[in-house]
């Protein structure tokens, strides 16, 4: 991933002497102090591990201090994945100087998760997530377990369920409409489009309606736009590795001096993502429109939320809200080129029941489209817009079989290796819909429900489980159902007229999420699309 290759590249310049010789003399230094007190603590520390009757599995060759980053190239749950085949569901990772335990099938994580989640629910500390932005325990996703976290997630769950997402459904159903629009004007004016800033656009645009009552952006080159991805990028960037590498290579931590890692955290929240925030609520108060943040108002006194809680969750709400609804489509689009045969049974499925209802869908009417259901749920486990889940932290020691998960130890889900689990989902290497023709739950349902009939694992576990699935699955409904209605997607056409198909191999990383290599494709509108007040297609 690419932070881990920027964090690398960081590490190799340091190591140039011609160029760094004082820095290297000081590392040097730092190092021998480091080794002496490495030497008499790591055993304290291994043996926090070595508690249980067994051992838990490690790979072999960790580097002192490093760990066993170097060995993970630049898709980390890759080879991640190749450790868990070779040592099992459960193993422990060096992540520079951290211990990491990552969990790679359903049944681990959930006794690990979900049973056990009263210890296992914690958050690791991050310099920024939870030591600036959510300074004093504010905030729902990097909090760390308690009181505040328990009134943060009630009040967040009370205003993002069904009930209260079903208010929105013009909302949705309209930023549906005005991306698709886009979607082919841009295929029209330019011959194909890269669907995810149009896509981001239309997210964050829910988000500004349903979450702040606000009229969205018109364009990925509106001023607001580049505003608000602004933040949300930088935010991102700042709860990477890369952003915070001292956290996990503690004998650089003087170079956080020298490069003022943390004065820029502050300096970002204080001029950039403060302001949007403190803007973007005092617009949401006094607009006429319903939203999140006056439902929130109405009860942050019961649960005990301030001011600066309120902007923390708020913003949360856009930067997760905004960014994996979009990648998700933007991978199901890229999906769908590939498929024709699965866009046509989607179309078809749509143009019956607008001949039979004579209106457009909406979310409320999935029950009658088990093969979109499918198709969504298919896409989400075969390219997930996450690899890892946000890591936890035990708050006491856990035991798991013949393991003890130590206190204070770094717990993540490997969801590559959970989507790509042949025992699971058999031939996971191929896109195959017809998996969940039977499944005909909500991905809510099923998220909530039994482990065994999980359909994918990308909205987490227990306590922990992402409190927006219901908005998530609305909006995804809405625009691929919509897209369906009334366009083919089609591969880019390459100068000699060859079709250029997206590359689903390529990944880019964008620090909390994967997205697919940048990408064209063309919306093509259907000449035999169902035209709502006639039954002839």
């Amino acid at each position: 991933m690419e932070y881990y290759n920027l964090l690398l590249k960081k590490i190799e310049q340091i190591e140039k002497p011609e160029k760094y010789g004082p820095v290297l003399g000081a590392i040097a230094a730092t190092g021998l102090a480091a080794y002496v007190v490495k030497r008499v603590l790591s055993k304290s520390k291994d043996d926090k591990f070595a508690k249980g009757l067994e051992a838990i599995p490690t790979p072999r060759g960790a580097i002192p201090y490093l760990g066993h980053i170097p060995y993970m190239g630049e898709m980390p749950a890759h080879k991640i994945t190749k450790w868990h085949q070779e040592l099992g569901p459960i193993i422990r990772v060096k992540m520079g100087v951290q211990d990491w335990i990552f969990v790679s099938e359903p049944q681990v994580a959930h006794e690990l998760f979900a049973t056990q989640g009263a210890v296992t629910s914690g958050r690791p500390y991050i310099t920024f997530g939870n030591g600036i932005s959510g300074e004093g325990d504010r905030g729902i996703v990097f909090t760390d377990y308690g009181k505040k976290w328990k009134n943060a997630r009630t009040a967040i769950l009370n205003i993002l369920s069904p009930k209260s997402v079903a208010g929105f459904d013009t909302v949705l159903q309209r930023e549906a409409d005005n991306c698709i629009h886009h979607l082919l004007e841009q295929t029209d004016l330019h011959g194909s489009v890269n669907p995810l800033m149009f896509m981001r656009c239309s997210s964050i645009n829910v988000i500004l309606a349903a979450g702040y009552g606000l009229k969205g952006v018109s364009s990925p080159e509106d001023p607001r736009f580049k505003e608000i991805i602004e933040v949300v990028e930088l935010g991102l960037h700042y709860t990477s590795v890369v952003g915070d590498f001292s956290s996990y290579f503690p004998i650089l931590s003087f170079l956080d001096v020298i490069f003022k890692k943390e004065q820029k955290m502050r300096d970002f929240l204080r001029d950039l993502s403060n302001p949007l925030f403190n803007k973007l609520l005092k617009q949401a108060r006094e607009s006429e429109q319903d939203s999140l943040v006056k439902k929130l108002d109405l009860i942050k006194d019961e649960y005990e939320i301030d001011e600066r809680n309120l902007r923390v969750i708020m913003s949360e709400v856009l930067i997760a809200g905004g960014d994996t609804v979009s990648i998700t489509t933007s991978w199901t689009f890229a999906i769908l080129v590939h498929h024709p045969d699965v866009q046509k049974k989607l179309a078809d499925e749509v143009d019956a029941f607008i001949t039979k209802h004579q209106r457009t869908p909406n979310f409320e009417d999935r029950a009658e489209f088990p093969y979109y259901n499918a198709v969504q749920k298919e896409a989400m486990r075969y390219r997930p817009p996450v690899y890892f889940g946000v890591p936890r932290k035990s708050n006491s020691d856990v035991v798991y079989k013949n393991y003890i998960i130590p206190e204070g130890a770094t717990m993540v889900t490997n969801i590559h290796t959970l989507h790509n689990d042949p025992n699971t989902f058999p031939e996971p290497d191929k896109f195959m819909p017809e998996r969940f023709m039977n499944d005909t739950r909500s991905m809510y349902t099923s998220g909530n429900g039994n482990v065994n009939d999980r359909d994918h694992f990308v909205f987490g576990w227990g306590r922990r489980i992402c409190p927006g699935i219901y908005l998530a699955e609305n909006e995804l409904f809405n625009s691929i159902t919509r897209v369906m209605a009334q366009t083919r997607i089609e591969p880019l056409i390459g100068p000699k007229g060859e079709k250029i198909y997206p590359d689903l191999n390529d990944f880019k990383d964008g620090g909390s999420v994967l997205l697919p290599a940048p990408f064209k494709i063309r919306f093509v509108r259907r000449e035999d699309r169902v035209v709502i007040g006639s039954s002839q297609t």
